[in-house]
């Protein structure tokens, strides 16, 4: 893969500001979120971007809110939206994010705040560290032919990704999703029952046999 910096994400998808929204559309003159995503990747070189919000969320190297630099991917689960995450933007700086918003926003910016407990993570790309630096840096403290070893590496990857679920839990929106589903599932269950038993021909409810009247 070819080493950008997230300044230079940052540039590329600024040129598309204000482009059209189209469902489905990958460019190069109308987007929607994900595809926007990768288009602008593909034009910096990056192979194997994926084109699904979902699929990038995976593909990505996972960050905390903490870790965020300009260039660095959002993803974000709006009402509405399809599998989570549904939504993806790029974080500009200065608490913007640019995104392929929908029909009538087109591609335009939105606040970090403003996607507030809809966000499910962040992601980095895999051949950028944010900012300025390079992907290329594998050495410590700049000796070369230093590398560190891949199961350090892979345990810090892993420890960011079970921190990110963790956020996912603590926000509220997660919780009435959860419960919502619960709901939903206990709803079915009872339909079935209630056919079932409809079909064997007995009430859900028994009634109490008469109680007799002495005479």
């Amino acid at each position: 893969m070819t080493a950008i910096t997230g300044t230079q994400i940052v540039d590329e998808i600024k040129k598309f500001a204000g482009y059209k929204y189209v469902y489905g559309d990958a460019g190069p003159s109308a987007f929607d979120c994900s595809g926007l995503v990768q288009y602008a990747l593909t034009q910096l070189g990056v192979s194997g971007v994926p084109r699904t919000s979902e699929e990038q969320y995976s593909w990505s190297t996972k960050i905390s809110a903490s870790q965020l630099q300009p260039g660095d991917l959002v993803f974000a689960q709006f009402p509405g939206d399809n599998a989570s995450p549904g939504h993806v933007g790029v974080y500009t700086g200065n608490g913007q994010i640019l995104s392929a918003e929908d029909p009538q926003s087109g591609v335009g910016y939105s606040s970090l705040a403003s996607w507030g407990s809809n966000i499910v993570g962040y992601g980095r790309v895999p051949t950028s560290s944010g900012g300025t630096q390079t992907a290329t840096l594998t050495s410590a403290g700049g000796l070369p032919g230093f590398s560190w070893p891949s199961e350090i590496t892979s345990f810090f990857s892993d420890s960011t990704a079970f921190v990110d679920k963790l956020m996912w839990l603590a926000m509220p929106s997660s919780w009435l999703r959860i419960g919502a589903f619960l709901a939903g599932a206990a709803l079915l269950l009872f339909a079935i029952y209630a056919l079932v038993k409809a079909g064997q021909g007995q009430p859900l409810v028994s009634m109490p046999s008469a109680i007799p009247v002495p005479v």
